[in-house]
């Protein structure tokens, strides 16, 4: 090959090189462009921004900027289903019942509480010492008398109040120095004596008798008890036992 030929393609080479050169240049250039167009917009808008926000009247709202910002979270759910499955068993039961009911009914009547009356021995308030007759029976001192008769020692039985309902009690009397009719077939000096008493509603004494009996023989005073028991008991014992004595007269 020539020398004649190498020139041109030397030269072509040359040439696409300066052409690769010359383009390169113009991208650069290019870009320097766009990015000084970038920065001079952002300028801008950040100016416009700044100068729009005081518009007032409708005919500034073209030039206004409106810049709206949206903030969006997403807060995540967890969702949990728990299933519980529970087996109960079954029983199946036969039973057989018989049954028998008696029924019996039984009436019993209550006495109406009342307030005890005027007096003592109120059989509504039995064992209530503030509505129960109070006894008490006195002594007695009296002449023996003459041989051959008989004289009555009365003892008196009294209550603490009038009887809203009776008062029964016994009565015995015992010896002390003085002999009684069931100790001596002869010469006794009374009566032996024994019985129940009754004070009648509306009545607050009664009196029990005994015999005394007279003879000539000159003795020294004697004596015997009478002797209460055997109360009801709408009524209790102040003094139950009471002294009789027989004064000597021969």
């Amino acid at each position: 090959m020539d020398c004649g030929s190498e020139k041109p393609v030397e030269t072509r080479k040359r040439a696409s090189r300066a052409r690769r050169i010359a383009a390169g240049i113009l991208v650069a250039l290019a870009i320097a462009t766009l990015a000084s167009i970038g920065y001079a917009s952002g300028r801008g808008l950040t100016s416009l921004n700044y100068d729009y926000q005081y518009c007032t009247t409708p005919s500034q709202y073209q030039y206004c900027s409106t810049s709206t910002s949206t903030t969006t979270t997403t807060t995540p759910t967890t969702t949990s289903t728990s299933t519980t499955t529970t087996t109960t068993p079954t029983t199946t039961s036969t039973s057989t019942s018989t049954s028998t009911s008696t029924s019996t009914s039984t009436s019993t009547t209550t006495p109406t509480s009342t307030k005890p009356g005027k007096g003592c021995g109120d059989k509504n308030h039995l064992h209530e010492r503030f509505a129960e007759c109070k006894v008490v029976v006195f002594d007695l001192a009296k002449k023996e008398g003459k041989a051959g008769t008989t004289t009555g020692f009365a003892f008196t039985v009294t209550l603490s109040d009038r009887a809203i309902d009776p008062v029964t009690l016994s009565y015995t009397t015992l010896s002390v120095t003085a002999k009684s009719s069931k100790e001596l077939v002869t010469g006794a000096d009374y009566v032996a004596t024994t019985g129940r008493l009754t004070i009648p509603a509306g009545s607050s004494s009664k009196t029990i008798t005994v015999s005394v009996l007279g003879d000539k023989v000159k003795e020294p005073n004697e004596t015997f008890f009478l002797s209460l028991s055997n109360l009801s008991a709408n009524a209790y014992f102040g003094d139950s036992l009471a002294l009789g004595t027989i004064q000597n007269d021969d």
